[in-house]
């Protein structure tokens, strides 16, 4: 009997956020983002992508491959581009396969994205600022002195733990 694999199976399993912040920054930051890339410290850009992958994964991306590049989106457009349309119908629609979403939001026409591009909240890197963020996380502003000393989930959206400044 032979072992059939989907596509999504033979990529091999998804990395943590860690290992694809690490992956991001440091693979397709230099070619794609290396403005960006330049601009922050690479602490800086490790802990945007781990905080904002949680919005990736929300609208269904499971491949690293798939995630990378609506990550890439995320670092053109702007960390918060699903609140306009017409992205925010692609990522909503879940009967779409996500390669396919993939493919229609890179197809976006021109002004679609240069609005979502004007309409930029890099708050949305960091989806505790945002108070109504679409991951129903409780915002830091909404927290009591209580929650605020609890000890971080390590699958939250904390990206402080695991990133230390050791470049520029």
């Amino acid at each position: 009997m032979a072992i059939v694999l989907t596509k999504e199976q033979r990529q091999g399993p998804p990395l943590s956020d860690v290992a694809f912040a690490e992956w991001f920054v440091d693979e397709i930051m230099p070619e794609m983002h290396a403005v960006e890339r330049r601009a922050l410290k690479r602490v800086e850009c490790l802990r945007k992508v781990k905080s904002a992958r949680a919005y990736i994964q929300h609208f269904g991306f499971s491949v690293t491959s798939h995630q990378g590049q609506v990550m890439s989106l995320m670092w053109i457009l702007g960390p918060n581009f699903f609140e306009f349309s017409p992205f925010r119908e692609i990522l909503a629609d879940r009967a779409t396969p996500p390669a396919v979403k993939v493919e229609k939001l890179w197809q976006v026409e021109d002004e679609a994205m240069q609005y979502a591009e004007d309409h930029c909240d890099d708050r949305y890197w960091y989806p505790r600022l945002v108070a109504g963020n679409i991951l129903g996380l409780k915002p830091y502003s909404e927290m009591s002195e209580d929650e605020l000393q609890q000890p971080v989930d390590e699958r939250d959206d904390d990206p402080w733990s695991h990133f230390h400044d050791n470049d520029s």
